[in-house]
């Protein structure tokens, strides 16, 4: 920055994981109520960050949820440069279960090169990168392109403060690049170039049997019971090689294009770090390969049955009530709107006598595509290639970034998803870490992009 003495490499080094472990000790959980004073803390955390490397900056606060945007700008390279944004999400998951951690989870701590907190992969150790090589450009004299940074508190809570900050000023977020920094790399240690997102769709089912919960020695044979209503509703779903036999699912799943399946060939059979990460054998649809399932397949999965008695002992009691929470990883062509009437069709097809079904959304994504046709994609794999030594395969994922549809909705901007993470880092799970080589070698693959576009 202007006035201020340039810092040598390991000196740059150095603030850059201090500045890591910064952010990972603000317990940012967008989901709990509890933690709203954190996540304005992060926020502000960042905009202090970004002032400090010559940006404009600004918390955008709207009608889209509780937790503001941090928008952070440097447009020095003039009006006739290419423009680059970088999407990041400050937020996390909260930590539970508490007691499988090695170590506190927002207290970082480093063991044998790596450091372990909640965020060090999802996604704190994914957007910092991309901001220590936008400050090293612009101290070393001004970077070639124009930078814009876009970082959320929401994305783990689905709040659409993002989504309605591009849409009401898409003109003043004009852009020439994405770049969301949210992916890991494959299995098997290549960087990944995403061509594809799955969308989401949450449900819950509401079963409604009796007025009240009856004693099932009295109603027992008699009584409808919410639980077997959806034990039979949830089995009727799947069939026992876990293919989806809801009516009219599969009809629009459009197939990998021979460009990503001849780049899939890069990767080698990488079952068997899927089956060590996961502790558990592979299962599903065995008539395509469990790498096409996990990419360009839809997924059904359930993820709670809320109801009953669940406590210690016994309790012969017939629920009055019982619920399911249930989501669908939908594929491009697919679309949650379509994928909830099937259901709701479904539905109503597989209930029982005496169980009244219904059906609330909780939440939706739809899945993306993403060309690989654009300059962006060359400067992106040589970077990859500087930084890390490896060019990015193609890749789709199977998890879901909503906000992905909005930027390419609002701003029809070149689109790169890419990240600087390990396969099985743990997001979402007790012990999420980051190997420190990553996030160095992310920060230099960050800078060689910059140089490359611009």
């Amino acid at each position: 920055m202007r006035g201020v003495p340039a810092l040598t490499g390991l000196q740059r080094t150095e603030r850059a994981e201090r500045e890591l472990f910064q952010e990972l000790a603000i317990p940012s959980v967008s989901a709990l109520p509890e933690h709203a004073a954190d996540v304005r803390r992060n926020a502000e955390w960042l905009a202090a960050l970004m002032d400090g490397m010559d940006m404009r900056t600004e918390l955008v606060s709207n009608s889209g949820g509780p937790h503001p945007v941090v928008l952070g700008e440097w447009l020095g390279a003039g009006p006739s440069a290419p423009t680059v944004t970088i999407y990041g999400h400050y937020d996390v998951q909260p930590p539970d279960p508490l007691e499988e951690w090695l170590s506190p989870p927002f207290e970082p701590s480093v063991r044998d090169g790596v450091v372990y907190a909640r965020g060090a992969a999802d996604s704190k150790g994914q957007h910092l990168p991309w901001l220590q090589a936008a400050r090293d450009a612009i101290a070393g004299g001004g970077s070639r392109v124009n930078l814009r940074f876009l970082i959320e508190g929401e994305e783990e809570s689905g709040g659409k403060s993002l989504a309605t900050l591009l849409h009401e000023r898409p003109h003043g977020l004009r852009t020439d690049y994405v770049v969301i920094a949210d992916a890991v790399f494959s299995p098997n240690g290549l960087p990944t170039l995403v061509t594809g997102l799955r969308g989401l769709l949450y449900a819950e089912i509401d079963a409604q049997g009796a007025a009240v919960d009856l004693h099932s020695g009295l109603f027992g044979g008699v009584a409808p019971n919410p639980f077997h209503t959806l034990v039979h509703l949830l089995a009727s779903m799947k069939d026992r090689e876990g293919r989806i036999t809801i009516a009219g699912f599969h009809d629009a799943v459009e197939p990998p294009s021979p460009e990503e399946l001849a780049s899939w060939e890069r990767l080698g059979d990488s079952d068997r770090e899927v089956e060590r990460v996961m502790g558990a054998p592979l299962e599903g649809d065995p008539d395509h390969p469990p790498l096409h399932r996990r990419w360009a397949l839809p997924a059904l999965d359930i993820h709670g049955l809320p109801g009953g008695f669940t406590g210690s002992g016994s309790k012969t009691v017939i629920p009055a009530h019982a619920a399911a929470k249930l989501s669908f990883r939908l594929v491009p062509n697919q679309h949650p709107d379509v994928v909830a009437e099937q259901l709701r069709a479904h539905i109503q097809a597989h209930g029982t006598p005496g169980v009244r079904l219904e059906i609330r959304r909780l939440g939706g994504a739809v899945p993306v595509r993403l060309g690989t046709d654009h300059p962006g994609v060359p400067a992106l794999r040589a970077a990859f290639q500087e930084g890390f030594g490896a060019e990015p395969v193609l890749a789709r994922e199977g998890f879901t970034i909503p906000v992905t549809h909005d930027f390419i909705e609002a701003l029809g901007a070149h689109m790169l998803v890419t990240g600087f993470v390990p396969w099985d880092a743990a997001p979402h799970s007790p012990n999420e870490h980051l190997p420190l080589d990553f996030y160095r070698r992310g920060i230099a693959t960050a800078a060689a992009f910059l140089r490359a576009l611009g």
